[in-house]
């Protein structure tokens, strides 16, 4: 993180284990459990509470606990966090016996780990866990955007996700301010910083913080930065000047389309070449985008945050599994086109007592004419059949054994909601390559079928499913091809 400049004197100071802290707007007297870490404004503590609330102290070190700061904080706890995401700030905190002030946020859960253990390869979540995490960032800074706010800091250091669910939590929150004032101690994270900070046209605000969004998006899905190719390995001395360059002044994108001068090197950058290919063109077009458009022209040119929602949410909904080594692959929503629609079709069953719905046996549609290839390099399996849905000719979903529709899925008014679901496929209690759907809404299903009169599935039913079958939900219908 790097600040603006303050001249105030600075000194050492600590809070020491199980001294009280009396949180007046809180109504509360906590002791100090552990410090938890020290950054460049001050240490972290967590708490020890009397009703057991999970709370956490941020101690500003003095040259930091300005007046500035201080308003910040107290605007930021009168008008209350935009989610549950954000470890916003909860109350001031003084101590007549210390210099300066603290402020109260929620602590964040132990699940929740930093994005640098998977940069790191230290841990090793999913494809659609790392979505899930890149949709929350997206919706939460959104979220934040839209009630004026500008973050300043967005980086790689400041986000936690829970690596088995998605689930994210932002820190350093005491750094958002209004966007547009000139207020804050801080200006941002090197290499997380949009160009024209760097060359010191601008200060933070709500566009700079989506080049910040972009960056951070690259590094979780492309476990690269999206400037650092050959232009950044042939640096022999990555100095400040050269950084000024690399981010600031000359920044080029490792896969513009017009400029090959800082491709990734084969030696230094495998990740991103590996993961570029492993997208759809739709999804990466973004990028592009982003570090192209976006840097000449950051008012104009730059992703929203609600693009970034929809495109992930769609590139979520496009991966399968490879049936040899399980790998999770993408499937182009611009390839349904050609991927051969099956016309053979068997009747379709209401399984009326089956608690778990079936699919029928994938080896009868192996005449479809569609392949693909699996993106890892020690399994290059080709030739699966790949079940969808797709939905008023408008969203498609890829159909896997782990796959749940949700009610955005089948009605386009309602906003994007990950607790209601609608539908899920589960497979035969006793043949794994049977699977099927079944009806969890409140709706009655009416199922259209070429060969046999339309059927309903009640709540809580299942049917069988075959290629061109389509489900009316209600709002939306849904056709299923192979």
């Amino acid at each position: 993180m790097m600040t603006r400049k303050n001249t105030d004197k600075s000194y050492q100071y600590e809070y020491s284990v199980g001294e009280s802290v009396h949180i007046k707007e809180l109504n509360l007297i906590c002791n100090i459990e552990a410090e938890l870490g020290s950054g460049t404004q001050g240490k972290v503590y967590s708490l020890i509470t009397p009703n057991n609330s999970s709370l956490a102290l941020k101690w500003y070190f003095p040259s930091m606990a300005t007046k500035e700061q201080y308003g910040i904080l107290k605007s930021l706890i009168d008008i209350k966090s935009p989610s549950e995401k954000f470890l916003w700030p909860l109350a001031l905190v003084e101590n007549s016996e210390k210099d300066g002030f603290g402020y109260i946020m929620p602590l964040k859960d132990k699940r929740f780990k930093s994005f640098s253990l998977w940069l790191s390869r230290k841990i090793d979540p999913s494809f659609k866990v790392l979505l899930t995490a890149c949709f929350e960032i997206s919706q939460s800074f959104h979220l934040l955007h839209s009630k004026g706010f500008c973050y300043q800091d967005l980086s790689i250091n400041n986000l936690y996700f829970d690596p088995h669910s998605g689930d994210i939590r932002i820190g350093d929150t005491d750094n958002i301010i209004i966007n547009g004032s000139e207020k804050g101690n801080v200006i941002g994270t090197p290499k997380f910083m949009a160009p024209e900070i760097i060359t010191g046209n601008q200060l933070p605000n709500t566009q700079t913080d989506l080049y910040s969004l972009a960056v951070l998006l690259f590094y979780i899905l492309f476990l690269n930065h999206p400037l650092e190719g050959k232009a950044e390995s042939s640096i022999k001395s990555l100095d400040i000047p050269s950084m000024t360059k690399l981010y600031g002044t000359n920044p080029v994108f490792i896969f513009d389309p017009d400029d090959s001068s800082n491709f990734p090197d084969p030696i230094y950058h495998k990740n991103a070449l590996i993961y570029w290919n492993i997208y759809p063109e739709f999804f990466k077009k973004l990028f592009t985008k982003s570090f192209t458009k976006g840097i000449k022209d950051p008012q104009y040119g730059r992703v929203r945050e609600t693009e970034w929602q929809i495109a992930l949410l769609e590139l979520r909904d496009s991966m399968y599994y490879c049936r040899k080594c399980g790998s999770e692959n993408f499937l182009d929503p611009s390839f349904r086109e050609t991927l051969g629609l099956s016309k053979s079709s068997t009747n379709l069953v209401n399984q009326d007592n089956l608690s778990s719905t079936i699919l029928q046996n994938l080896n009868c549609f192996k005449n479809i004419d569609d392949v693909t290839t699996c993106w890892n390099p020690t399994c290059r399996n080709i030739n699966h059949k790949i079940m969808y849905i797709l939905i008023d000719e408008r969203k498609m979903i890829v159909l896997n054994h782990d796959t749940r529709l949700f009610l955005h899925h089948v009605d386009f008014s309602l906003g994007y909601d990950f607790t209601r679901i609608v539908a899920q496929i589960t497979k035969h209690p006793h043949n794994d390559n049977l699977w099927g759907l079944k009806n969890l809404s409140d709706t009655t299903w009416k199922v259209e079928t070429g060969n046999s009169s339309p059927i309903e599935v009640l709540p809580n039913q299942s049917l069988l499913l075959t290629p061109d079958i389509t489900i009316n939900f209600g709002k939306t219908k849904g056709t299923i091809y192979y």
